[in-house]
């Protein structure tokens, strides 16, 4: 709750070019690989803000607005880069998350939800997966601004391959069906495809489905474009 309250008031205040989110079992893998901690104490979840036109005006704007967040205990820390080469490290922290973690043959779902569901389904496929997977490291990022989420899930080094997929399989029904009671969509950024697409009931019912069908009918009557994506 208190990342999406820092959301509206900055997004009240400022024009945000990016609002980034991450938590804290992603950051420690970034720091695996040289970045340094921004701050003293760890949290669950971090966030990156980036706002257009960052005069001196603006930043005496953003640290009011940080104050007035962390007199309400929406926040514990910040900091303001103060040059190109700051501002670059602290997006290390954010985009180097991907590379990080690679080594550990990730499970990766992009999720998306509408902004003021965000905090609700956080929790409860946290709690889901702590139930149900103990064994799993789950870490979170993505552009939680517009309510675009990267759950990542790291193989365990003594789980085969082969294994590890077939448990993913079962998270991927446990984790879509918590996201259509929460009224998101199965694919935020990377699109359907294949992997998805005996999933697409989830959030898309027939009636949507038909409809798609009819849309790819009229620019692909010979179902060349793409052939078995999505569709059969």
């Amino acid at each position: 709750d208190g990342v999406m309250s820092l959301y509206h008031v900055f997004r009240n205040k400022l024009e945000l070019s990016a609002f980034e989110f991450f938590s804290e079992l992603a950051l420690r893998h970034v720091l695996k690989k040289g970045v340094q901690r921004p701050f003293d104490a760890e949290t669950p979840y971090y966030v990156l803000i980036e706002f257009e036109n960052p005069d001196e005006s603006h930043t005496d704007q953003a640290l009011a607005l940080f104050e007035h967040c962390a007199e309400q205990g929406w926040l514990a820390d910040g900091v303001i880069s103060q040059s190109e080469t700051q501002a670059k490290e602290l997006w290390r922290l954010r985009e180097d998350i991907s590379e990080s973690i690679s080594e550990h043959q990730p499970y990766k779902n992009d999720i998306a939800v509408r902004i003021s569901r965000v905090p609700a389904l956080l929790a409860e496929i946290d709690e889901l997966l702590a139930r149900e997977y103990p064994d799993f490291e789950v870490l979170w990022y993505g552009h939680i601004g517009d309510g675009n989420l990267h759950v990542n899930i790291l193989k365990p080094t003594g789980l085969d391959a082969v294994t590890f997929a077939q448990k993913c399989g079962a998270v991927s029904e446990h984790l879509f069906a918590v996201l259509q009671r929460h009224g998101g969509s199965i694919s935020a950024e990377h699109g359907v495809g294949l992997t998805k697409k005996p999933y697409l009931r989830y959030t898309r019912d027939e009636t949507e489905i038909g409809y798609l069908r009819a849309i790819k009918q009229v620019f692909d009557p010979n179902g060349i474009m793409n052939p078995g994506k999505i569709f059969d």
